[in-house]
């Protein structure tokens, strides 16, 4: 399908009082532990590759109400375009769970779509720790090779996690030193991509990654200290993205809100090895 417009790329969905989590290629996007009415939408661009895309909503309820809802709908805009109110539906996939033998409905589909749903590969998958509604389309409109494509096929083993911790424990140094300059020259190809998937410019990216509002605001953000024991790792990408994460889905890195026991802000890397070394990739 030829597309004469390179459109912008996101996705919507809604979950009715339920915890949630959404993925793309199994890079974690958004997560929910607690029970709650959502319905959000992100640019997902930078997570878009040629041909088959897969895109995962989880979900685990102690049990499902017979209203119980969750919708997927992937849109699509042109550069200029708001995408909040001027974004189109590529298609749009419902589910509800509680119904017995329920399976999702494709709602719509948009014919002249650069993306489009592959019918027989959307499910929804029940399982003892969560149920995924998993939703496959093929994209039909050029896009780059982007960096979670190209890294190393990792293994899931000590030595990786352990010498992913060393690069985290490095880039925890920089933010005990306030260096947002080496920060950035670290996230050099995250904002590069960024920029290419957003249509903005490298130094606008570069502005919006800054964690210069936390360190200028030390009455405000406090660094949390780096976990003392080992952390998990996660891969997804085909292998081929990492990051850690330490009590649950908490991250390594984060600021605590002062005054505040429950409020933190997470410093979400996902990283891939090439060359030798470890490189932001989102």
């Amino acid at each position: 399908m030829a597309q004469a417009t390179e459109y912008h790329f996101g996705v919507r969905w809604s979950v009715n009082g339920m915890p949630s989590s959404l993925r793309i290629h199994n890079i974690m996007l958004s997560f929910e532990g607690v029970p709650r009415h959502l319905d959000t939408r992100l640019p997902v661009s930078q997570y878009i590759k040629n041909g088959k895309n897969v895109l995962s909503l989880n979900t685990w309820p102690l049990e499902y109400e017979l209203d119980s809802e969750l919708r997927v709908s992937l849109l699509y805009w042109e550069p200029g375009e708001n995408p909040n109110t001027e974004a189109r539906t590529a298609f749009e996939v419902v589910i509800l769970p509680g119904k017995e033998n329920a399976v999702p409905e494709i709602l719509s589909q948009d014919p002249a779509a650069p993306l489009q749903s592959r019918q027989g590969d959307i499910v929804f998958i029940r399982d003892d720790e969560f149920d995924t509604l998993k939703v496959s389309f093929d994209n039909h409109q050029p896009m780059p090779t982007w960096c979670w494509e190209q890294g190393d096929e990792l293994r899931d083993n000590e030595a990786t996690r352990d010498s992913l911790a060393r690069e985290y424990r490095r880039l925890y140094s920089l933010f005990e030193a306030k260096d947002n300059d080496a920060l950035m020259n670290a996230s050099s190809t995250m904002i590069q991509e960024l920029a290419q998937a957003s249509g903005e410019s490298e130094e606008y990216v570069r502005q919006r990654a800054s964690f210069n509002m936390f360190f200028d605001s030390p009455d405000v953000f406090r660094l949390d200290d780096f976990p003392d024991g080992p952390m998990e790792l996660n891969l997804g990408a085909n292998n081929r993205i990492a990051w850690l994460t330490r009590e649950g889905v908490a991250v390594p890195i984060r600021f605590e809100h002062v005054g505040s026991d429950d409020r933190v802000s997470n410093v979400k890397l996902y990283f891939i090895h090439r060359d030798g070394q470890w490189e932001i990739c989102r």
